[in-house]
């Protein structure tokens, strides 16, 4: 599946609307305090500045969003808990970074604008959905109408793994889901291993 970025390539910037902060310094951070199996220390506790930092970082670029969206008061107000929540959490820094990974988000499920009220828009910026020219939207899993710009929900998602709308735990869930499956996978092949070891017995 492409990146958000492929998928939301343009030629011209638009300036009727606006512009969403450029998170990928931000997703640099992540990707050094996230646990990965490609890093020297998979099971290291990233350090806690650098954790520190990704929350701020994400804090100023939603400040900078409700700058520019000041006009709608619901929508600022999630921003600003949303702000708060990542200002909070700076402040006294987690030792695991508790977000989803990019393959959960990738599997997100997409929503095609067709679908949606032609008022509709993203419950973190603001901007309707129907006023980009290139919309990538996604549906949380923990209820059908909470659909957002994919540019809007993913940084949130790997901080935090909560829907910021009504704090479904998805990180967790998703955790369970994957700890489950590897778990069936294991008993599939010790079943397999003591039939192949039953067999060899008569061979």
């Amino acid at each position: 599946m492409a990146s958000y970025e492929t998928e939301h390539a343009r030629d011209e910037p638009r300036t009727d609307r606006p512009r969403r902060p450029d998170y990928s310094s931000l997703y640099n951070l992540i990707s050094e305090i996230q646990p990965s199996e490609d890093r020297n220390r998979e099971h290291a506790v990233p350090v806690p500045g650098d954790v520190s930092a990704a929350y701020r970082h994400l804090a100023d670029a939603f400040r900078s969003m409700q700058q520019d969206n000041d006009n709608d008061s619901v929508n600022s107000d999630l921003l600003q808990t949303m702000i708060s929540n990542l200002l909070t959490t700076a402040e006294h820094p987690p030792t695991e970074i508790k977000g989803v990974d990019e393959e959960y988000i990738a599997d997100l499920e997409r929503v095609p604008i067709k679908k949606m009220k032609s008022d509709a828009d993203c419950p973190i910026c603001g901007n309707e959905f129907r006023e980009d020219p290139y919309p990538l939207l996604v549906r949380l899993p923990c209820h059908e109408s909470h659909v957002f710009d994919l540019e809007c929900i993913r940084p949130w998602l790997l901080l935090n793994g909560t829907c910021p709308l009504d704090r479904v735990d998805l990180a967790k869930k998703e955790r369970e889901r994957k700890k489950k499956r590897l778990e069936e996978i294991k008993k599939n092949q010790q079943v397999d291993d003591e039939e192949e070891e039953w067999d060899g017995m008569y061979a």
